[in-house]
């Protein structure tokens, strides 16, 4: 899995998930990274799941704890949209797609 950190226009981080976020070890990828955004003191968060095709609770556990953690500091984490396959259905299902704000 890779993780590409880019600079949105207004200011939000963007992470550019690629691979799939249903495994142990892509878990502490993608929490690393958001730690990083995190300890850099940006606190606007998109999150680009276009290119993940699976998510179960090891992905959506650390979409939980860092929207939480964000939210505290006056912050938000975005999703972007539109969701797509299994990931929307997961979204939809946890109702992940009511918590997150929509990026577009």
């Amino acid at each position: 899995m890779d993780i590409d950190v880019l600079d949105a226009i207004d200011g939000k981080v963007i992470l550019k998930i690629k691979g799939n976020l249903d495994s142990y070890q892509a878990s502490i990828a993608f929490k690393e990274a958001l730690d990083g955004v995190y300890r850099s003191g940006k606190r606007d968060v998109v999150l680009d799941l276009d290119d993940v095709e699976k998510i179960n609770s090891f992905g959506t556990g650390k979409i939980l704890m860092f929207y939480r953690r964000f939210k505290k500091d006056e912050g938000e984490l975005y999703v972007k949209v539109p969701l797509h396959g299994m990931v929307k259905e997961v979204f939809e299902e946890l109702k992940l797609d009511k918590l997150l704000k929509d990026f577009s």
